[in-house]
């Protein structure tokens, strides 16, 4: 009787072992996964479009990026509209959506890679002729690219109007160039 009792008691202590030897294998995976993710993230490609205004001059550009740690493959951009640059809608070759970055796959974009595209003069895309139709105060640019047997697709939302009544950086060195240059053409 005595050994049926300490049997069952072993058994009891066995599942108890078993169960918690589970739920430690079970946390363990959890763990695995999560630092598995973890470095992804930190390693993956990030493909980021962003308008930004040269210095020293009156154009805004976008910028498309790769900010992250490993290259973008295969990777696709598009724009939801047409963007004609500085305005000018009669010329086809200046329509962002139909040219080769964004109308052909980039085999691969590697990290730091960038791309600007110039838009316009501030006042072509606000002024009082600005067309909204020809350049779009607003627009979608959306990057989709493999990485690691991975499909990944990125809508980066463009919005131009915060940029209304800015200006771009000026270089004092830069701006006394350019009165060096005024005075050497009037001597000449």
């Amino acid at each position: 009787m005595v050994i049926e009792y300490l049997t069952a008691i072993l058994a009891f202590i066995t599942a108890i072992y078993a169960y918690l030897t589970h739920r430690m294998a079970k946390a363990s995976e959890a763990s695995v996964e999560a630092m598995r993710d973890q470095s992804e993230t930190m390693l993956r490609p990030y493909v980021t479009a962003a308008p930004f205004i040269r210095p020293n001059t009156p154009f805004l550009y976008i910028r498309v990026k790769n900010t992250g740690k490993m290259g973008a493959q295969n990777l696709r951009l598009t724009l939801d509209r047409d963007f004609f640059q500085f305005g000018e809608k009669e010329r086809a070759e200046k329509n962002l959506r139909t040219m080769s970055a964004f109308s052909t796959p980039i085999d691969s974009f590697p990290p730091g890679a960038e791309l600007s595209f110039a838009l316009g003069q501030g006042w072509v895309i606000f002024g009082e002729n600005a067309q909204p139709d020809v350049c779009p105060t607003q627009f979608n640019i959306t990057a989709t690219y493999e990485f690691l047997g991975k499909v990944v697709e990125e809508v980066n939302r463009i919005d131009l109007r915060p940029y209304i009544g800015t200006e771009g950086e000026h270089d004092p060195v830069v701006e006394e160039l350019e009165r060096i240059r005024k005075v050497m053409e009037q001597k000449t």
